[in-house]
């Protein structure tokens, strides 16, 4: 398996490679994400079910302990590039943004968005690379239309909360 996906060109390289530094890190460390970043490496639009399903299986073993900032920070480069691709993977991963945020306090759905966006800016002015293209555009584009699934995990987090 290569580096990089052999259709992307240096500067998305760079780019890619900045977005997922934090993975690539905990990679040297655990094996889960080593394996989840060289499987994002490669995959596309043209990706089969099969090869994305190896991917989230990868993903969900990676244990990222750590403050609820830190964790979400973590999971929203890796969390947004994946639905950028793959959008019906929403209610496996939606949790890894959501969760973290309504720990914080955070439990009204246009909030948790404009939160999750307002996050999105202030990385991207620390980092410019902290996102690939697709990430952002999920977040700008994407995300703002899942106000009912936002609310469905949040719901989630009061049950469990509750419990």
């Amino acid at each position: 398996m290569g580096v990089f996906n052999r259709n992307k060109n240096k500067s998305e390289n760079i780019e890619f490679e900045e977005a997922f530094s934090s993975l690539k890190r905990m990679g040297e460390i655990v094996p889960s994400a080593k394996k989840t970043f060289e499987l994002l490496t490669e995959f596309n639009s043209r990706t089969t079910d099969f090869e994305w399903n190896n991917l989230i299986s990868e993903f969900h073993k990676i244990q990222y302990a750590s403050n609820t900032n830190s964790y979400f920070y973590f999971y929203l480069p890796i969390v947004s590039y994946i639905l950028y691709y793959k959008p019906q993977y929403e209610k496996e991963l939606l949790r890894y943004l959501i969760a973290p945020n309504f720990a914080n306090g955070t439990s009204e759905t246009d909030e948790m968005i404009e939160i999750i966006h307002g996050a999105m800016k202030y990385k991207l002015n620390e980092n410019q690379y902290y996102l690939t293209k697709e990430s952002k555009h999920w977040i700008e584009n994407e995300l703002p239309q899942l106000q009912k699934e936002v609310k469905r995990e949040i719901d989630v987090c009061w049950k469990e909360l509750n419990e």
